[in-house]
């Protein structure tokens, strides 16, 4: 046997397994993970408390490396849905307000905005004692089939209303949440009662993955943007990695004229006032929304 060829290979073994556990210790990235100090976690979360804005929700101690991704818009046609809901033998009485095209028959009612977004009630779904969760499920496949929709996705959350089940889904890209979509049903044996749909065509990737900024320093903004309220109180309900497609703080841009573009990593921030979104490679604000109640 080479001795000094073994002892130079469990040398440089040795090696690799010191690094791997400094990356450990340290704290810094290891691959597409990075790991958050949560001392420094706790000390921003005491300053924001001496702002009065107390975090309640959880603060990440994780943070996933992400590339830009370009997304289009599903839209949907007053013409197409006409054809798939209202003919031969259903007539639709249209009207417009604003951005917004509604269409209403007997018991049903569509209404799409800026051509992406639907929503979508039938009155003749009334609420139900007995509900199954597969049946529903089914209701919800043949709906989105009726408009053209092929979703491969998870459901993120179903809740017990009266008479109904909430179904909610949102899509993703490589794991991480899209904020701007959204699917939401409301649903029992008989069919769909209730739905809003906000849906991309398409989620392609821009680049290589790049290294994003810490949830904690996404806080740090919450300051500045309660300054005139911060003695009221703030509260931080939760804080979530994805992507948001947005037009920026300044909101000059003309959304119903945008169909496509780049969605950016961002840290959403959810306050008991507003959902907040900071762009994880840049720190800027991308959007902010008022919360829902």
């Amino acid at each position: 046997m080479d001795w000094a060829k073994a002892k130079t290979i469990l040398i440089a073994v040795f090696l690799a397994i010191n690094v791997f556990l400094g990356y450990i210790i340290i704290g810094t990235n290891v691959g597409n993970i990075g790991y958050v100090d949560s001392e420094k976690v706790k000390k921003i979360t005491d300053y924001l408390a001496e702002k009065n804005i107390m975090v309640k929700g959880q603060v990440p101690l994780k943070k996933t490396e992400m590339p830009l991704i370009t997304v289009k818009y599903k839209f949907f046609s007053k013409d197409d849905i006409v054809a798939r809901f209202f003919m031969p033998d259903k007539k639709a009485v249209e009207s417009v307000q604003g951005n917004t095209v509604t269409l209403k028959g007997d018991n049903l009612e569509i209404s799409i905005k800026d051509s992406r977004e639907l929503q979508y009630l039938d009155n003749s779904i009334k609420p139900a004692a007995a509900i199954d969760e597969k049946t529903c499920s089914k209701n919800i496949e043949m709906l989105l089939n009726k408009l053209g929709l092929k979703v491969n996705t998870s459901i993120i959350r179903v809740e017990e209303l009266d008479g109904y089940r909430k179904f909610t889904y949102e899509q993703t890209f490589k794991g991480a949440p899209v904020f701007n979509s959204v699917m939401e049903f409301y649903v029992n044996d008989s069919g769909i009662h209730k739905a809003r749909i906000v849906w991309f065509d398409t989620l392609k990737q821009v680049g290589r993955k790049d290294s994003v900024i810490s949830p904690e320093i996404a806080l740090l903004y919450l300051p500045e943007h309660y300054k005139e309220i911060a003695a009221a109180g703030v509260s931080v309900l939760d804080i979530k990695q994805g992507y948001y497609f947005g037009i920026g703080a300044s909101g000059q841009v003309d959304t119903s004229q945008v169909e496509e573009g780049t969605a950016f990593p961002v840290w959403k921030i959810t306050t008991d006032r507003d959902i907040i979104y900071i762009n994880a490679h840049n720190e800027k604000v991308e959007g902010v929304e008022k919360a829902r109640k």
